[in-house]
């Protein structure tokens, strides 16, 4: 018989959504961009109809997540897609009333939207863990979501949002800014693999080794970033200064340099450790069997251990990327470019709208990484995406 327990996640997530919904503030007027806002909630900005259905989707998630089986869970999933798409609409559409108060007008998203958002997120974490959706539905509510989210930008829906503003005012800065994050960011994870790699192989082979090189990792793991971004500035400077070929490449004691040096530092210890931990927790028994049907160490290297320590060694690039696209944005500081360009600016100007165009993008790229890695993982576990 199907499980139909209460759903206490599920009903931790609709008490999130429903206080932020009935107390916070769902947008802020601004005279300007740097001016104080003027916070208005649901009551104030949207038609009944509205807010009622805004309303209306938290009851009925909490009503599902009382009885939350599985056919419950997916209906339940269905519910979010919608809350979802009708709190941005909504959020649209109130700045786009607002807006025509006066020409330098700015919208922003109030904290209240934020939050159910986080509530909404709580409850769809735990319906997916009880449908246990297929990939044809997955993938099906992930068109459904994003299609909508094409249609309201295509349609202007949140062409007044002080957000959109700001990206507006920076496209071609906001692109540049994403190639340099990626760069970092990307270039350094792929420096920590190609040393990460080989150096927990070589750990896993060489038990006198562990001790020094895991309390070294641990110790740069501890050392805060920007502390370690100041500290390579001065001999990066003086490298630079004496050797031209370095001047060549751009590496000076700010910039690109410094930020990739440190992250690639900050990578190494998820990597070396899933990779030592990966090999470590290979099977005795499997590889007795392997030998004993004639494979060599290498064959037995390519076919046995390395397909089965796959899954934790990618999860350690996994946590490395995550970890080193959030460390990217404070290499700003330095001058090495990224979305924390923008996330410094709007601090130094007090611009939130700002600050999120910087963080906003940096959280989903995080997010896309993570994602990204789980697909992969999933494919090189025992019994790969089925």
């Amino acid at each position: 018989m199907e499980e139909r327990a209460i759903s206490r996640a599920g009903l931790v997530g609709v008490a999130v959504a429903l206080a932020a919904l009935l107390l916070e503030d769902f947008v802020l007027v601004r005279e300007n961009r740097l001016a104080p806002g003027i916070s208005l909630s649901v009551f104030e900005v949207l038609a009944v109809w509205q807010w009622g259905l805004l309303l209306a989707g938290p009851v009925v998630l909490a009503l599902i997540s009382l009885r939350s089986g599985r056919r419950e869970a997916g209906l339940g999933m269905v519910v979010i897609l919608l809350l979802v798409v009708a709190l941005l609409w909504f959020q649209g559409a109130a700045a786009a009333k607002l807006s025509m108060a006066g020409t330098f007008t700015r919208i922003s998203i109030g904290p209240g939207l934020w939050l159910s958002l986080l509530g909404v997120f709580i409850i769809f974490i735990d319906m997916m863990h009880r449908a246990k959706p297929g990939r044809v539905a997955k993938s099906c509510l992930a068109i459904a979501f994003f299609a909508g989210i094409l249609a309201f930008t295509l349609a202007g829906v949140f062409d007044s949002l002080s957000l959109v503003l700001e990206f507006a005012g920076r496209r071609d800065r906001f692109f540049l800014e994403l190639l340099h994050h990626l760069f970092i960011a990307g270039l350094s994870v792929g420096l920590s693999a190609v040393i990460g790699l080989p150096l927990g192989l070589i750990l896993f082979k060489y038990a006198r080794l562990r001790t020094g090189v895991f309390a070294v990792l641990n110790i740069v793991q501890t050392v805060p970033s920007l502390a370690l971004f100041g500290l390579l500035i001065a001999p990066l400077a003086f490298l630079s200064n004496e050797i031209a070929l370095l001047r060549d490449l751009g590496v000076r004691g700010i910039g690109w340099a410094p930020a990739v040096i440190a992250l690639t530092l900050y990578g190494l210890l998820p990597i070396v450790r899933n990779t030592f931990s990966g090999f470590e927790g290979v099977d005795k028994g499997v590889i007795e069997a392997g030998r004993g049907m004639g494979m060599g160490p290498s064959h037995m290297f390519l076919k046995v251990e390395l397909p089965l320590a796959a899954p934790i060694i990618l999860n350690g690039l996994r946590i490395a990327s995550v970890q080193n696209i959030g460390n990217t944005a404070v290499a700003a500081l330095i001058g090495a470019g990224g979305f924390g360009v923008f996330i410094f600016q709007g601090l130094g100007q007090s611009a939130i709208d700002l600050v999120l165009l910087g963080a906003v993008p940096t959280i989903l790229l995080a997010v896309a990484a993570d994602g990204l890695f789980q697909l992969v993982i999933k494919f090189f576990s025992p019994g790969g995406l089925s």
